[in-house]
């Protein structure tokens, strides 16, 4: 995407997992109970866990279950997610920082994740980032899952944003897939399930090591010096 040297963004999106948190450690713990739970002779490395995860949850349960046993596994899945999941969930560090400043800018900012809708809203009001976001979007509220746009569209809608203005943080090839679909610039951060090699390779419009350089570029764009490439 090309994008204008006086580039400053109108809004941004958020992934949740992996780009504001890190719930890798109940995710892997629900995974690991419902292999448990059905009896299925399997102990699920961290490493596996992150390769499935992502997408929606039927469809990360469907990589280690038996089709027919998809459904009762997302049951399961939520019955001890939704046990833990507010205790062992954290903002990954520069995360309360970037949604501060934003808020005090007065830019709007949301929330788009494959997660559950109802299990992002909790973990965002938990951690006290709801106030400063205009809307959390996620799996259940009517739209398909990413990388399928909808979700963005509808967020950039609530926000009141042009497409070609707005950010969408990520950490995943299906972040990448549903803003080049939505016509978003992406920005890509190697802090949840995908290395540096592999986000690069996507060639997304922004690259950054963390939230943290993110967090300082904003700050430099409202300072008005213009976008490099990282």
């Amino acid at each position: 995407m090309n994008l204008s040297p006086a580039f400053l963004p109108e809004g941004i999106l958020f992934d949740l997992d992996g780009t504001l948190v890190d719930s890798f450690g109940p995710i892997h713990s629900s995974f690991q109970a419902v292999l448990d739970a059905l009896s299925i002779d399997r102990t699920l490395s961290r490493k596996e866990m992150l390769s499935i995860v992502g997408t929606s949850l039927r469809d990360s349960l469907r990589c280690i279950l038996p089709e027919e046993k998809a459904d009762e596994g997302v049951l399961l899945f939520r019955s001890h997610y939704n046990r833990i999941v507010l205790d062992q969930t954290y903002p990954l560090p520069g995360a309360e920082e970037i949604l501060e400043r934003l808020a005090r800018r007065g830019v709007p900012a949301g929330i788009v994740t494959n997660k559950k809708g109802d299990a992002a809203r909790r973990i965002a009001e938990h951690l006290d980032f709801r106030r400063k976001l205009a809307c959390v979007l996620g799996e259940g509220d009517g739209f398909p899952e990413k990388p399928a746009p909808d979700m963005l569209l509808e967020a950039l809608r609530i926000l009141g944003t042009s497409p070609g203005r707005t950010l969408f943080v990520g950490d995943s090839p299906y972040d990448f897939g549903a803003a080049r679909a939505a016509g978003v610039p992406i920005v890509l951060l190697p802090t949840g399930t995908h290395s540096e090699e592999e986000l690069r390779t996507l060639d997304p419009d922004f690259f950054f090591s963390d939230l943290k350089h993110f967090c300082q570029w904003i700050e430099q764009l409202s300072q008005g010096i213009p976008p490099e490439g990282t």
